[in-house]
């Protein structure tokens, strides 16, 4: 199946590295208007410099739009962005987010409450700000990026599970208010996804084949393989989908 985003506007958080760099380049080569939203460092600016180079190589276009989401001014002027820019807002992609390995024992007051708000606060501001741009034109698709550690407790803190267990229920909600205002609301779950995150925790190659021992299909996940399922979930033929939570894990999350 062929989609297209021809004459779209969307924007994508932690759209230039891992995840979200996949994703940026998927909605670009379908023919989207891309605002690939990323901190203002310089890790992510080299990684949308590098996102950049292969949507030209494709012929398509992205622009860099950086800033911390956390702000809900952040979030207002990037929906305000894509409605001067291009005149419409169809999409949005909430990806960004982190985790690191520690235990609850260590988990210091501010990480848990850095945690909370990258992974789940910042996303609300983002989804809240895109309502009324959105609801100004035919509808729109709002697609959270959120992790199968929400059901297994997997993704190497407490705070991260929890972080994304609350995006699941935000999902919930959110479908319920807006589908009838012509807004799709879905999850993507990913699990073991071969980016560089993923690496630099498990790169000794003995650890790495533990781990896909443990996925059924039998290899990591790529982020292409996210992007994937989350295209489809902002496409015009998932129109009849709506508060979902697609797991993205080779099958590993229920075996």
């Amino acid at each position: 199946m062929l989609v297209s985003f021809e004459n779209r506007t969307v924007i994508v958080t932690g759209g230039s590295r891992g995840i979200g760099a996949a994703i940026s380049r998927g909605f670009a080569d379908a023919g989207a208007n891309v605002i690939v939203n990323h901190l203002p460092n310089d890790p992510d600016t080299r990684g949308f410099a590098e996102v950049e180079s292969l949507v030209k190589e494709s012929g398509g276009t992205c622009v860099s739009a950086p800033g911390d989401i956390t702000d809900a001014t952040v979030c207002e002027n990037l929906c305000r962005r894509a409605v001067d820019d291009y005149g419409r807002l169809d999409i949005v992609v909430n990806s960004a987010g982190f985790t690191r390995p520690v235990t609850a024992a260590e988990t210091s007051d501010e990480l848990w409450d850095a945690g909370l708000r990258v992974n789940l606060t910042a996303a609300f501001y983002l989804a809240r700000a895109a309502i009324a741009h959105m609801t100004q034109k035919t509808g729109g698709r709002i697609v959270f990026i959120s992790s199968s550690g929400a059901i297994t407790g997997g993704g190497g803190a407490a705070f991260y599970s929890a972080a994304k267990a609350g995006v699941n229920g935000l999902v919930r909600s959110l479908s319920k208010e807006l589908a009838p205002k012509g807004i799709t609301v879905n999850a993507v779950l990913p699990a073991l996804i071969d980016t560089e995150l993923l690496r630099g925790r498990h790169n000794d190659p003995e650890k790495r084949k533990a781990l896909i021992d443990r996925i059924p299909v039998g290899r990591l996940g790529l982020a292409e393989d996210v992007a994937n399922a989350v295209l489809f979930l902002a496409s015009d033929q998932a129109g009849f989908i709506c508060g979902q939570h697609l797991i993205v894990d080779g099958g590993s999350t229920y075996k």
